[in-house]
């Protein structure tokens, strides 16, 4: 997840990743991480890629919302 909904110049306009706590980065599991590390999407040979996510930090509501802001894969 990163910090603006803004596609206008492809993932350039989307800013960095979503870290309102100004955490270092980590991975998924880490307990401190950006709100926007949410692991990596692979495809198969096909390009099909499939992917099920819950985190604990991403939230639809309050000061830390995702809401606006760009899912890049």
């Amino acid at each position: 997840i990163h910090e603006f909904g803004d596609h206008t110049n492809g993932c350039t306009s989307t800013g960095g990743h979503f870290n309102p706590q100004k955490c270092d980065h980590g991975a998924p599991e880490a307990e401190v991480r950006h709100f926007g590390d949410l692991g990596n999407v692979t495809a198969d040979s096909s390009g099909v890629a499939e992917v099920n996510i819950s985190d604990k930090y991403v939230t639809l509501t309050g000061i830390n919302s995702v809401i606006g802001r760009a899912v890049v894969v």
